[in-house]
């Protein structure tokens, strides 16, 4: 498992970028690499560790929204918006990148199974 984003909270400021390999790609593989090892697992177990998968997915996309919505805070007169309103505003952007990074996956997905 890549465990980069539950370490390097915010990459840009913090992390080398990546150049060997597009981030969809590193996932790609990284999901190929977790499917095989896991084909062969009782089912509890791959049940057990799909669930860990999506309780880090989502404690992944939350601290992104609570990043989002301390930035959208900092540049906003102050008064200007309520934090409600910052924070409705942080879940789209975040659900938005979601969105744009599991596109991605999907793509490279479809293209290495035409491949093959």
């Amino acid at each position: 498992m890549d465990v980069t984003r539950r370490y390097v909270r915010n990459p840009a400021k913090h992390a080398v970028a990546r150049t060997k390999a597009p981030e969809a790609v590193l996932i790609h593989i990284v999901d190929e690499i977790k499917t095989s090892r896991r084909r062969d697992m009782d089912k509890k177990e791959k049940f057990r560790l799909e669930g860990e998968d999506m309780r880090e997915d989502r404690e992944f996309r939350q601290f992104i929204i609570e990043s989002l919505v301390r930035e959208i805070a900092r540049m906003l007169p102050t008064g200007q918006r309520t934090s409600s309103d910052a924070q409705k505003a942080a879940e789209r952007q975040a659900d938005a990148e979601w969105a744009r990074i599991r596109q991605e996956r999907d793509q490279t997905r479809q293209n290495n199974n035409s491949r093959q």
